[in-house]
């Protein structure tokens, strides 16, 4: 039975979410409309597209699906070429790697965004196993299914395994899954804290000093 690591993407990896919000604050109330926006705007940290465009559907946006994600994916390029890496994000991975931990990401991304990452960071063959919830259908996170199906496809059961996360969505679908879930603040927007992790660090570079302490 493999000890598993599983890693969020946005907010974690990469630090996209302040570019993100910087251009939806651009296009979503000129795509949307100002009124729709405002409805939803609490709704868009840590959720998927189509949970973005399920929740400005309710409020009467009209476009098909396909068009949405599209000019979402022309965003995601510039946010992705702006983002920068978590610092410390690959001693991470090589530390994780070094005491025998098997590596998943799940993500609320879109695969296509996820393949952007991946192709920038250079090393998309370490992860075992890589979840899309957006792009092949899977329940969205605050659902735990994502994280159950990887731990399954890691060989792993949530008792040796690690989430982390750094969203509300995210905390509440990792620990749902029963695996033992940090929430990473290096990211978060002041203010923002999500309750209920089993562990809170400030930062990648003191989960690395304390990752050998950590028992599953």
């Amino acid at each position: 039975m493999n000890n598993a690591f599983i890693f969020d993407m946005d907010g974690v990896i990469i630090d996209s979410e302040p570019v993100w919000e910087r251009y939806e604050q651009i296009f979503l109330p000129e795509l949307l409309g100002k009124d729709v926006y405002a409805k939803i705007k609490d709704q868009i940290l840590g959720n998927s597209v189509s949970g973005i465009y399920k929740a400005a559907v309710q409020w009467g946006f009209k476009m098909t699906k396909k068009e949405f994600e599209q000019i979402y994916d022309r965003y995601a390029e510039i946010v992705y070429e702006e983002a920068k890496f978590t610092d410390g994000i690959q001693e991470l991975v090589d530390k994780l790697i070094s005491i025998n931990f098997t590596l998943g990401l799940v993500s609320s991304s879109r695969q296509y965004w996820i393949n952007l990452v991946f192709k920038k960071l250079g090393s998309d063959n370490i992860f075992r196993c890589v979840l899309s919830l957006d792009s092949y259908d899977r329940k969205p996170k605050p659902f735990p299914d994502g994280y159950l199906e990887a731990i399954n496809l890691l060989g792993s059961v949530p008792e040796k395994t690690i989430i982390l996360e750094d969203s509300n969505r995210g905390i509440q679908a990792a620990k749902a899954s029963g695996a033992f879930t940090i929430c990473l603040q290096e990211n978060l927007p002041k203010g923002y804290l999500p309750p209920n992790a089993d562990k809170y660090v400030t930062s990648i570079r003191e989960l690395i000093q304390q990752i050998e302490s950590i028992t599953i």
